[in-house]
């Protein structure tokens, strides 16, 4: 199978620059790009009927090549299997949306909140495509169509699992193991 990202491609993506000739992202645009996906967002809100917490802002500090969008419903299925005191806890699907092109990957996470603070998930490359609570699974049928509508493509584990060539570095702080493909579309550096 050929990797999904060319040797050129992944130099781009840790240089910070796109890899689409697909609007917005061939605009080089963050702004355009963000407008994009706040509008993809919104309409995967309006037609799932899910709420969300979504990361914008390159989680408070450094810089992240990807938006992290999370879904839930307040319905005992996304209840978290084991709670830990904080007013909210839910699990949920987990959306990381490239900021440079128009791939995607999902998730399930796990978020809790009160007025004491958030604790939440990291996304790796070890949680894309594992969603094993139901009606996260259920979701996720229901938001992948909403997003290919937008022109976005989700990608999976057997497509970013290839390795980086040796010597290929990428700044981030999600790598559990050696460099894959994933990283270098999926980076955060604090």
């Amino acid at each position: 199978m050929k990797p999904l990202l060319s040797e050129s491609s992944i130099q781009m993506l840790i240089h910070q620059q796109p890899i689409s000739d697909r609007h917005p992202w061939a605009s080089g645009d963050p702004m355009a790009v963000e407008a994009h996906l706040k509008a993809t967002c919104a309409a995967v809100s309006r037609s799932t009927r899910a709420l969300s917490r979504i990361e914008w802002n390159h989680y408070g500090s450094g810089y992240a090549s990807f938006i992290d969008a999370w879904f839930y419903k307040r319905d005992p299925g996304f209840d978290v299997k084991k709670r830990s005191g904080y007013q909210e806890e839910h699990t949920g699907l987990v959306v990381l949306f490239s900021r440079l092109s128009p791939y995607c990957v999902f998730m399930e996470g796990e978020k809790r909140w009160d007025q004491r603070g958030t604790v939440s998930y990291m996304p790796e490359f070890d949680m894309v495509d594992r969603i094993t609570t139901p009606a996260v699974a259920k979701l996720s049928e229901e938001v992948q169509p909403v997003l290919e509508s937008f022109g976005l493509i989700r990608v999976g584990r057997s497509e970013l699992h290839e390795p980086l060539s040796a010597g290929v570095h990428v700044a981030t702080n999600l790598a559990t193991h050696g460099l894959s493909q994933f990283d270098a579309l999926f980076h955060w550096e604090d």
